[in-house]
This record gives structure tokens, C-alpha cells and sequence, in this order.
């Protein structure tokens, strides 16, 4: 994200080399299909994770790239409700924020680039709790919210929740140590 909350785009105001900090280590990392055909090519660190794409219409497969096809809502319901590591969103706006809509994400990281994009789609950040935040190489922020649901008035990991999404496995309370669950970042 751009100091002035724009999150669309970053090639136009971020430096190449930067793309690259939004990838996670390993694990799974979940695209929607316009993020996944602008980007792909120029993310390294693609061949280190599981690839996940969602879309309306099917992609250019590349090695260690998953197509998940059906009703989205249902597919990431369900996808969420599975035993297993963290999954992380990169970009992906649109999905975002239905994921935000169908109350399916927990945590988003924010990397807060000092630059002014100027211009472009901003992230709605009204129902994000501030949990954590540290300074990284070259005045990048990093900023980490958990959502506070509207109906809820509470933050999501404090409702009783199964999946990968977030929450705790256990009806009887939520983890003293939340393991943060998932993950988006722009």
C-alpha cells in the first residue's frame, strides 16, 4: 500500500525488486485470476509455494499453479474449513474484499510504501483492528490488523471459528496464542 492508501497497481509506483518482499517464505498462497496473469511472471518465489487461482475463466497454467473452479463463495468456504498452513492473499483487491464481504479473513498485513501513488482503488480500512506494527528496510511499515466484523463488534478470532482462515479448532476457547491464520498483502 502506498503511503496515501492506494493498493492497486504498485507496479506504477513501487520499485520492481519490492513485488518481490509481498511474497510469503512458503506455504499457500491464494491469487484471484487478474493479479495472478499480471503478476506470475514477475513475482520470484512462485516455484517455493502452492499456487492457488480463483476466477470466472481459467488461467495459463505454469508448474505448481492450482485452478480452484465453482461458486467462489462456496470454493473458499470450504477451502478455508481445511485442516493445514496459513493462506496468504497477495493483492488481488477484488477478492479481497468479497473475502472482507463473506467475513472469510482474519488478519491482513499491509506493507505501507512511503510514496504517493497518487491515484487508485483504496482499501477500506474502517473495520481493522491494529495489532502490530514494526518498520522494515528503506521506511516500509508493516501493519498488521485484525478484523473487527461489523454485526460482531468484536475481533474474528474471538468468535468460535474452524478453518485455515482463522479462529480456533476447539468450541470451548480460543487459543491464548492465536496462530494468525489468513493473511493478505498489499
Amino acid at each position: 500500500m502506498s503511503e496515501d492508501g492506494v493498493v492497486e497497481r504498485p507496479e506504477q509506483w513501487l520499485a520492481q525488486p519490492a513485488l518481490g518482499q509481498l511474497m510469503p517464505p512458503g506455504g499457500t498462497v491464494l491469487f484471484g485470476r487478474r493479479t495472478f496473469e499480471r503478476y506470475a511472471g514477475t513475482l520470484g518465489g512462485l516455484e517455493h509455494t502452492r499456487n492457488l487461482v480463483i476466477g470466472s475463466r481459467p488461467v495459463v497454467a505454469r508448474a505448481g499453479t492450482e485452478m480452484l473452479q465453482g461458486d467462489t463463495r462456496r470454493v473458499l468456504t470450504a477451502l478455508k474449513s481445511v485442516p493445514g498452513d496459513d493462506l496468504q492473499v497477495i493483492g488481488s483487491l477484488m477478492l479481497v474484499r468479497s473475502l472482507l464481504r463473506w467475513r472469510l479473513i482474519d488478519e491482513i498485513s499491509l506493507l505501507i510504501h512511503p510514496v504517493a501513488a497518487g491515484r487508485g482503488m483504496i482499501l477500506d480500512r474502517r473495520h481493522l483492528h491494529l495489532i502490530s506494527m514494526c518498520a522494515r528496510d528503506g521506511g516500509v511499515l508493516e501493519a498488521n490488523y485484525r478484523m473487527r466484523y461489523a454485526a460482531t463488534a468484536a475481533p474474528s478470532t474471538a468468535l468460535v471459528s474452524t478453518g485455515r482462515w482463522g479462529g480456533t479448532r476447539s468450541k470451548d476457547r480460543v487459543a491464548s496464542t492465536p496462530r494468525p491464520a489468513a493473511r493478505t498483502h498489499a
